[in-house]
C-alpha cells in the first residue's frame, strides 16, 4: 500500500470511529514520511483518551506528540537526541501519574560496535519514534540521554513503592528498631504526639555503654530504648542517641523524632531504592562501571571538554526527589560548569 493510499484509509477510519482531526493534523498526517509514521499519528486519539484525563491540554499535547514521531516538522536544532528526549519527558509528564510508567526511553547498543547506538520511545506497547543508529557518543547526547532514562526509571519505582516510602511507613519503620519489646513500641506509638517528648522537654540519657538498652529521661517520663549497633542504619545506638540529644536535632514530640530526614538523603529506603539506579546509570555510561573512570577518561580526551558529565550532574540535580535530588542520592561528584545550549533549554524550560 502506498502512502498516500494508507494516509486516506487511516483518515477515513479515524474519522468514521468519531476521531476530530484538525486542517493541521490531517496535513501532518498525510506529509508523513512513511505509512508507519501515517500510523503512529492515529495513535494519538487513543493515547489521549487513555493516559491524559487530568486536564492536560490537548492541544500541547499533540503538538508535542507529532513532533517527536515527524521529527521533520521541527528545526534541525530541535532534533538533537536530548531535546528529543526532553519533548518526549514533557509529554510523559502532561500523563496521568499512574499511567506515566508507560512512556519510556529505551536506549539500544550494538554489542559488536560499541560506539554504536540509538534511542527509541515507546508509550506502552507502541514505539512511537526509533532513532537512526548514531556514533561520536558525546556528541550525540549518549550520557544524558541516558540520565533522563534514568530518571524517568526512578520516577516509575517512586510511584510503584509509594506507600512503603510514605511518611507514615518511614515513622513505623523507625519504631519497629527503637526496641526489641513489642510494649514499649506500643508505648512510643501512642505517645508519638505527646509535646511533653519533644526536645526541649529532653533531660539526659542514662545506661552503661555496653548494655543493650538505655534510657532516654524526659521531664515527665523515659523511655527504655535499644542500644544495639545500627551498621545498616538500623534507629537505634548511637544514631538514635545523637537524634535524641544533639545540639543540631529538632523535634516537638516522638513523630518529628522518628520521621527525621523524610525524603531526604538520610532516608535510608530512599537511599535503597535509588541504588539499582545509580548502578544502572553506571553500566550506561561507562564500560568500566564507574563514573569516576569516566570523569577521567573524558578530560584526559577532550573530545567535548566536560559538558557531558557537566550536565548529567545538571539534569540529575534538577531531577527533585522530595527534599533531595538524584544527585545527592547518588553520593556523585561531577564537575562543575557551564551547560550548553540544549541543556540550556533542557533545564530552564525554555522548549
Amino acid at each position: 500500500m502506498t502512502t498516500t493510499s494508507h494516509c486516506s484509509s487511516l483518515l477515513s477510519d479515524s474519522l468514521g470511529g468519531g476521531f476530530k482531526l484538525n486542517d493541521r493534523r490531517i496535513g501532518t498526517i498525510m506529509e508523513a514520511a512513511s505509512g508507519n509514521e501515517a500510523a503512529k499519528m492515529g495513535l494519538i486519539d487513543t493515547i489521549i483518551d487513555k493516559f491524559f484525563r487530568n486536564g492536560a491540554k490537548r492541544e500541547r499535547i499533540i503538538a508535542l506528540y507529532e513532533q517527536l514521531v515527524v521529527p521533520d516538522l521541527c528545526p534541525s536544532n530541535e532534533r538533537t537526541p536530548i531535546i528529543m528526549a526532553y519533548k518526549f519527558n514533557k509529554l510523559r509528564e502532561m500523563a496521568d501519574e499512574e499511567h506515566r510508567h508507560h512512556f519510556q526511553i529505551r536506549i539500544n547498543q550494538n554489542m559488536g560496535q560499541q560506539e554504536i547506538w540509538s534511542y527509541s520511545f515507546s508509550i506502552r506497547k507502541d514505539t512511537i519514534f526509533q532513532s537512526e543508529p548514531l556514533d561520536y557518543r558525546y556528541e550525540n547526547y549518549y550520557n544524558e540521554v541516558c540520565t533522563l532514562k534514568i530518571c524517568n526509571d526512578f520516577d516509575d519505582d517512586l510511584y510503584e513503592f509509594r506507600e512503603v516510602l510514605s511518611q507514615s511507613a518511614l515513622t513505623e519503620s523507625r519504631i519497629q528498631t527503637m526496641s526489641d519489646d513489642e510494649s514499649v513500641r506500643e508505648e512510643i506509638r501512642e505517645k508519638l504526639d505527646d509535646p511533653r517528648y519533644a526536645k526541649e522537654q529532653f533531660s539526659h540519657l542514662s545506661g552503661a555503654e555496653g548494655n543493650s538498652t538505655f534510657f532516654a529521661h524526659f521531664t515527665s517520663g523515659k523511655l527504655e530504648l535499644s542500644n544495639r549497633g545500627n551498621e545498616t542504619g538500623e534507629f537505634r545506638g548511637n544514631l538514635l542517641k545523637n537524634k535524641i540529644e544533639g545540639k543540631d536535632s529538632k523535634y516537638q514530640n516522638l513523630r518529628e523524632l522518628c520521621s527525621y530526614g523524610f525524603m531526604t538523603k538520610d532516608d535510608s529506603r530512599l537511599v535503597y531504592v535509588s541504588a539499582p539506579h545509580r548502578t544502572h546509570l553506571n553500566n550506561y555510561i561507562d564500560e568500566d562501571n564507574s563514573i569516576l573512570v569516566n570523569i577521567q577518561r573524558i578530560l584526559q580526551n577532550k573530545r567535548v571538554g566536560n559538558s557531558a558529565l557537566v550536565n548529567i550532574r545538571h539534569i540529575l540535580q534538577n531531577k527533585k526527589v522530595g527534599e533531595t535530588n538524584l544527585y545527592d542520592l547518588f553520593e556523585l561528584n561531577l564537575p562543575e560548569g557551564p551547560i550548553n545550549i540544549d541543556m540550556a533549554c533542557l533545564i530552564e524550560g525554555a522548549m
